[in-house]
């Protein structure tokens, strides 16, 4: 698989000059954009999955490997004057593309609300309302709850199809403590759905 129709050496949003080229296997068209591209039209889009050219082929990286970072509490791309990281700055989110490691700031304004709220307001439903660390989406949650009627297929095999859309090489597989650890975690939230996320809808 190589770049296609985007032979040039320029950025196909900005027009610059390219010294990486990043492409979407989230977005439809599969340009090809520099760095700065890549994270300005992903602002609202910070769980899609990226890959970048290096010279031969494509390679998976992420927009946190890029420095996109989100911003909870305020307005998609807006800053906060008193942004407060998110424990040691690897939130985790599950979403119905793959299971996601994000940097993620709260909000810690005089005005904030309580961590799990930002999150709640975000549509992610947060493992926990004390220091959460994981969060899954309610469209997962909305897409598991479908599926499960339909094909009655398990929170454990759902969750797993995840980590192979995010990793199905197996040459970095994830750590077995913490797949589990994220697996029941998915399968508790999906069982309190209805009830939290029909209030916060």
């Amino acid at each position: 698989e190589g770049r296609g129709d985007y032979s040039s050496s320029f950025c196909s949003h900005c027009g610059g000059q390219c010294l990486e080229f990043y492409r979407c296997t989230d977005c439809d068209g599969g340009r090809l954009l520099c760095r700065s591209c890549i994270k300005e039209v992903h602002i609202c889009n910070a769980l899609h999955r990226i890959s970048v050219w290096n010279g031969q082929y494509f390679t998976e990286t992420s927009l946190k490997s890029i420095g996109l970072w989100i911003q909870l509490g305020h307005c998609t791309g807006d800053q906060c004057l008193l942004p407060q990281p998110a424990f040691a700055d690897g939130f985790v989110i599950i979403d119905i593309n793959g299971v996601h490691e994000v940097a993620l700031d709260f909000c810690n304004c005089q005005t904030s609300q309580l961590h799990f709220i930002q999150l709640l307001r975000y549509r992610w439903l947060p493992a926990t309302v004390s220091h959460p660390r994981t969060a899954c989406t309610f469209r997962a949650l909305k897409y598991f709850q479908l599926l499960s009627f339909e094909s009655k297929i398990s929170g454990f095999e759902f969750y797993h199809t995840l980590t192979r859309l995010s990793e199905n090489t197996g040459i970095t597989p994830p750590k077995a403590s913490t797949t589990h650890s994220h697996c029941s975690m998915f399968i508790h939230l999906s069982h309190n759905r209805i009830d939290i996320v029909h209030s916060w809808s």
